[in-house]
């Protein structure tokens, strides 16, 4: 549900993750945070914060 509203939104599924980590798995959450960032920044920046950017 949650991936068809930021669809709506224009943004891709790949954008959007969770995982469930418990504070007794602080390894998990950092693997889970940083295969997270190198997903967004392979994607590059979203569509619209290119419009944003061409306004100023």
């Amino acid at each position: 549900m949650v991936e068809e509203l930021l669809e709506d939104f224009g943004y891709e599924r790949e954008r959007f993750s969770i995982a469930w980590c418990s504070a007794a798995e602080p390894d998990k959450f950092v693997e889970a945070v940083t295969k997270m960032t190198e997903k967004v920044k392979s994607l590059g920046p979203h569509q619209n914060s290119l419009v944003k950017d061409k306004a100023k």
